[in-house]
């Protein structure tokens, strides 16, 4: 019986070879099924059988070329899926049907029961392991068998590593910018190329080293923590207090009803002085929201304070006019501003037009920005355009707000509503004994705002004795990508987590991984596809692949010889070349020798238990700790050295200039 649904797996053989939760040992996406192919690969199919082609046996290489994202690495994933493929490969009565219709006339109906009747059993299938980094011209899969069937399985298996080996590496990419310690989360659903690329973005992009998916179908199907708030319109559609129709919440271990309203109404009077922001710049509406979020989910409160713009104080509004319009600020005494012309208005409109609406540039030193120091550490131009307008300023500015504290109000306004809303709502659950999670931003300057949002912590912290409180979450999203983040760690943010999903699940900085499926031997004669462009010359014959390593651990080369030819040995010289720049060539004595492919089909069976995709996740992450840190900087990486033994160099060349033509002059 064919398992082509999650809801059959309890009819599936060898579906306990799967490692998944009980719930989930089997799932196969219904679309990848026989047909999921190119038409080419049938009408071939065909060809080959009038051939008389049946019993000719063929092995096939999937590689590819380039190593995606301008990196030196690459993750494969996708083999769970490629196995499932293959235990199911079988054509229904429908498909036959189906394609009696659309094949043209004349194709002989003695071939549709040849179809009918063929499986993937003949097929032998070696792979590396899943979540294994790998590297251009190395075999992903090699495979072996009939040249019917294997010609038929071209274009779905490479569908199955495509993208997932895509997906893995991106994920993975993301992984090492933000640091082990700062959480990944991928909310890239409703960005995906429809619901099958959904579901694959969260699953390889969490073998690739995230944390969670906002996806609940991933979550179900492969035990991935799902994880997610709510979003902008929770907070809209509140519009003030009349509206929250539950107020009461019961205390975590006493039981007793208290009105969380009330105690968050008290608790944002109190830090309205605290956090120097008036109760009536911040919204109602969403403190209604906050409150009606934190009673229905009280051990889970993570809310979004990035909805509303307050408004701006009057005078700040006044300051920022005129130094955008050139003026120079001398003092700022309590009663009165004295202002001077200055000439460089363009600076400070520049400042104003662009710094402050592009969450990845420095608008501000941020820890000396935070405390009220309007002084440049080199992070930023327009710090030392603030400082500046600054700098003249009286030592009177001490007995007021200062400038610069203004001035970071005013650039922190879409946060002022919901920091003390969130803050206030956050105190009075736990006076009722919980604790909340943290906060999310969604837009604007994420490395000020969330330094901001950091400081409002440790103040409420301090002044309750809260020092859980210090620590609370801070999430970011909004459009992020991999330069984003590497732009947020130079300028010191305070984010825990990111939340990402167009650039992570589409691959924006690359669409395809350009995976290859080409034939290397048919009836144990080798094959060679010959090209002007070098790159696109195959490396003919049954192959064998090892990983070379060094007395440090690191990984030194990735060696393909001859099927047959002696295994390289620990502490034994091995003549390593490049496969076709004859000069490039060096001895390497490994410290240890890992073979790269292995058998994981054969005779109708799966040969090896799958792991978890847990345990694929902490492959890759073992996996890239083999490798140099030059390999894996993300700025001009050096490339990792893939070679052929001596034999087979000798063999590629020969077998070329045997197949290549001889030109004639005239």
């Amino acid at each position: 019986m064919s398992c082509s649904n999650y809801r059959d797996m309890q009819h599936c053989p060898d579906k306990n070879i799967f490692g998944y939760n009980a719930r989930n040992n089997f799932y196969q996406n219904g679309v990848v099924q026989p047909l999921l192919t190119d038409l080419y690969q049938i009408t071939m199919a065909y060809a080959y059988w009038k051939s008389g082609k049946i019993n000719d046996q063929a092995v096939f290489d999937v590689f590819f070329r380039k190593n995606p994202f301008h990196g030196e690495f690459t993750i494969f994933a996708g083999l769970e899926e490629v196995l499932k493929f293959l235990l199911n490969f079988r054509y229904s009565d429908g498909d036959i049907e189906y394609l009696r219709e659309t094949l043209p006339e004349g194709v002989e109906d003695e071939f549709f029961e040849y179809l009918r009747n063929l499986t993937a059993e003949e097929v032998t299938l070696y792979a590396l392991e899943e979540g294994t980094v790998v590297f251009p011209r190395v075999p992903l899969l090699k495979i072996e068998g009939p040249l019917i069937i294997v010609q038929l399985l071209e274009t779905t298996l490479l569908t199955l590593v495509n993208y997932a080996s895509l997906m893995a590496t991106n994920a993975a990419r993301y992984r090492m910018v933000a640091g082990k310690h700062i959480d990944l989360l991928e909310f890239g659903l409703r960005r995906a190329q429809g619901p099958d690329g959904g579901l694959s973005a969260s699953k390889y992009s969490y073998i690739g080293g995230f944390d969670g998916t906002s996806n609940v179908l991933a979550g179900k199907l492969f035990n991935i923590p799902v994880k997610g708030t709510h979003a902008h319109a929770y907070i809209t559609s509140f519009s003030d207090l009349s509206e929250l129709k539950t107020r009461m919440l019961r205390h975590k271990t006493s039981g007793v009803n208290c009105d969380l309203l009330e105690l968050a109404c008290n608790y944002r009077s109190q830090l309205s002085s605290i956090l120097d922001i008036s109760t009536e710049e911040s919204s109602e509406g969403e403190l209604a929201a906050m409150v009606s979020y934190a009673i229905a989910f009280p051990d889970g409160f993570m809310a979004l304070v990035d909805t509303y713009d307050v408004k701006r104080n009057n005078n700040m509004e006044n300051l920022i006019s005129k130094i955008s319009n050139g003026y120079k600020l001398n003092g700022i005494h309590k009663n009165s501003n004295k202002l001077t012309k200055n000439n460089n208005s363009k600076a400070y409109k520049d400042m104003n037009d662009g710094h402050i609406k592009n969450h990845s540039q420095s608008f501000y030193p941020y820890d000396d920005c935070i405390n009220g120091k309007m002084q440049t550490n080199g992070t930023s131009n327009a710090s030392s355009l603030i400082t500046n307008a600054f700098e003249n300023s009286s030592s009177t500015t001490s007995t007021v707000t200062s400038p610069a504290n203004l001035l970071l109000r005013s650039c922190g306004k879409s946060l002022r509503s919901g920091l003390l809303n969130f803050c206030a709502v956050a105190l009075a659950l736990h006076d009722q004994g919980y604790r909340p999670i943290g906060v999310r931003i969604d837009s604007g300057d994420l490395a000020y705002l969330s330094c901001l949002a950091r400081q409002t912590f440790e103040k409420v912290a301090e002044r309750f004795r809260l020092p859980w409180f210090s620590k609370l979450t801070i999430v970011a999203s909004n459009d992020i990508n991999e330069d984003t983040i590497l732009s947020l760690n130079e300028q010191g943010h305070k984010i825990d987590c990111f939340g990402i999903g167009t650039h992570l699940v589409t691959c924006q900085r690359q669409p395809a991984l350009g995976c290859v499926y080409k034939l290397v031997e048919i009836n144990e004669q080798p094959r060679i596809k010959l090209s002007q462009d070098v790159e696109k010359v195959t490396m003919p014959g049954n192959k064998e692949c090892f990983r070379l390593y060094g007395s440090d651990g690191h990984a030194l080369i990735d060696l393909l010889q001859r099927k047959g030819e002696p295994i390289p040995k620990v502490g034994q010289k091995v003549l390593c070349r490049h496969p076709f720049q004859e000069s490039k060539r060096a001895y390497v004595t490994p410290a240890r020798v890992e073979p790269l492919l292995k058998v994981f089909w054969q005779n109708g069976r799966v040969m090896q238990k799958m792991v978890p995709l847990d345990q694929v996740k902490e492959r890759v992450q073992q996996s890239l700790k083999t490798l140099r840190q030059d390999h894996k900087r993300t700025l001009n990486p050096t490339p990792y050295k893939v070679a052929v033994s001596d034999n087979l160099y000798n063999f590629i060349h020969d077998l070329w200039l045997q197949n290549a033509p001889i030109g004639e002059l005239s």
